[in-house]
């Protein structure tokens, strides 16, 4: 069934889009534990957040009601370069916003699927999610959720009861076990936020998007309000 696009709102730097991905996040927080009482934010990971989380740990915002979460972690300590929580760790949970709980996804000496069955209940407890914040991979992926993996269906069902999902490495992508959000738990939400820089995910994203691909699951479930904000 054809969707309605979402358009695009384009900010004229990546200074520009950082501090207006921050406001809207931190907004988006604060009515919800107005409404809810308590919430969960549902980080990403990768570079380009990294400005927004700084920004925003330097925010007003109830962050002693907040549980934060990540949309999906690599199989790995929070001590490795790589993983997920050691970003949101050094960049989000520090001055104001370091009042704010943390639900890891990884645990250590558990295997991968248990990791993802052991997140699950601190997963759930964070929802309702105030806000996600997702990036979006130039293959269409979000959170660890990649075309041709044998967990894409499973994550992309709306009807599963699992929050948190053990995503096997596969070819062509990822190279290395992950864990991930189902969207039957990433739209536990009123607002899901798409963060997109340059011109390659701008194609992606802007007008028909190709049905095919992971993301085009976000932009045509009507559980929440989705924005996509984009600077090249």
């Amino acid at each position: 069934m054809p969707f309605t696009p979402i358009k695009l709102e384009a900010f004229g730097s990546r200074e520009d889009l950082y501090d207006a991905a921050a406001s809207v996040l931190v907004g988006a927080l604060t009515t919800a534990v107005a409404r809810h009482g308590r919430v969960g934010f549902a980080a990403t990971g990768g570079t380009t957040p990294a400005p927004v989380y700084d920004r925003m740990a330097t925010m007003t915002a109830p962050w002693d009601k907040v549980t934060v979460t990540l949309t999906d972690e690599r199989f790995v300590p929070a001590t490795d370069a790589s993983s997920n929580e050691g970003l949101v760790r050094r960049h989000l949970l520090v001055g104001e916003a370091a009042k704010a709980s943390f639900a890891p996804l990884f645990f250590d000496g558990v295997s991968h699927d248990e990791s993802a069955r052991k997140a699950e209940a601190g997963v759930n407890a964070a929802t309702p999610f105030g806000v996600v914040l997702l990036g979006v991979g130039p293959d269409g992926h979000f959170a660890s959720l990649f075309p041709g993996n044998p967990m894409l269906d499973q994550g992309l069902d709306l009807t599963t009861d699992r929050s948190v999902l053990a995503v096997p490495p596969s070819d062509p992508a990822p190279d290395l076990p992950r864990l991930s959000l189902t969207l039957a738990a990433l739209t536990r939400t009123d607002l899901i936020v798409l963060l997109v820089t340059g011109a390659a995910k701008k194609a992606l994203l802007d007008g028909d998007v190709d049905p095919a691909l992971p993301v085009a699951a976000i932009l045509k479930q009507d559980r929440a309000k989705v924005r996509i904000l984009w600077a090249e």
